[in-house]
């Protein structure tokens, strides 16, 4: 199988590397050349734009930053792909692009099935990421042998047509998100109110929070959010697309983009997205109820008997 591998980023690279061990002839595009000389040295060819990958591959597959990046590429795969081309798009783009993406690519007379992965560097150098199918049964079939390469065969799962496995995606991340932003505010209270952080986060680590904590209590602990699984500007990304892909508000999302946007500040952005928890502790001369006088612990609500 002729499989072209459009992104080369840390997943990209992880996940395009399974195509060289399964056998398979690699060609790799990245915006930037020369991010792949590890699978050039492999066996891989390095082609020097998005068309010259395509033009004789059975499948292709993006792995992307966003929906801007993944409809530039595939811009440039309409015109150059053969006919029927098999596109499997494992950015994170939201439902609403990768429906978009999909007509645009059935337009071009090719086959597209929106794949977003569930997963970070570990399980993509091992081939078991879960991945989100959306799209026919027909395609998935198509797209299965080329999935089974960095994904976990149990675990690729489709959840509908183009657009479901990116809508799905968008509901995990912005759990893992908010989970994050819950860990951050709790035990900055903990230390604000002049408990031991460590007391704070054993005991979050035995409760509802407990599966995010552990997942990152050795970055969280160290104040070392190196290197990367997941970064900031990633995190902030896909909190956005969640944000836009419903009429409805999102408080807490934009609460955990306050928090994204304080990591960014603190030159954190290409950190890992744990760095959100690194609040910095109050100044010594803050008293409790300060960020809203209006809610001044004990203190009588407006209008009670208290105050008249």
């Amino acid at each position: 199988m002729r499989v072209a591998f459009l992104g080369m980023g840390k997943m990209g690279r992880l996940m395009a590397a399974r195509a060289l061990t399964g056998g398979h002839e690699l060609t790799v595009w990245n915006r930037t050349p020369g991010r792949a000389s590890e699978l050039v040295t492999a066996g891989a060819r390095e082609a020097g734009s998005v068309a010259d990958a395509v033009a004789d591959a059975d499948v292709a597959v993006l792995m992307l930053f966003g929906p801007e990046s993944a409809g530039e590429v595939m811009e440039s795969v309409h015109v150059a792909a053969p006919a029927g081309l098999l596109v499997i798009n494992a950015t994170t783009v939201g439902p609403e692009s990768a429906r978009e993406l999909g007509r645009a690519a059935a337009a071009a007379g090719l086959r597209y099935v929106d794949a977003p992965v569930l997963g970070t560097l570990g399980p993509a150098r091992e081939g078991k990421l879960k991945i989100l199918v959306g799209a026919s049964e027909a395609d998935l079939a198509a797209a299965r042998p080329t999935l089974e390469l960095f994904g976990d065969p149990e675990r690729i799962v489709r959840v509908g047509e183009v657009g479901a496995g990116s809508a799905l995606k968008l509901v995990v991340n912005l759990s893992l998100a908010e989970a994050m932003a819950a860990i951050a505010e709790t035990v900055a209270l903990g230390v604000d109110l002049g408990l031991d952080r460590e007391v704070v986060l054993d005991e979050l680590a035995g409760g509802f929070l407990g599966g995010v904590l552990g997942y990152k209590r050795s970055m969280i602990d160290s104040g070392d959010f190196t290197p990367p699984a997941f970064t900031v500007e990633a995190l902030a990304k896909d909190v956005r697309l969640a944000a836009r892909a419903t009429p409805r508000h999102l408080g807490l999302a934009q609460a955990v983009l306050g928090l994204t946007a304080e990591a960014a500040r603190r030159g954190q952005g290409e950190e890992d997205f744990s760095a959100i928890a690194d609040l910095a502790p109050l100044p010594p001369a803050a008293e409790p109820g300060t960020a809203d006088p209006s809610r001044r612990p004990y203190s009588a609500p407006r209008g009670s008997a208290a105050q008249t």
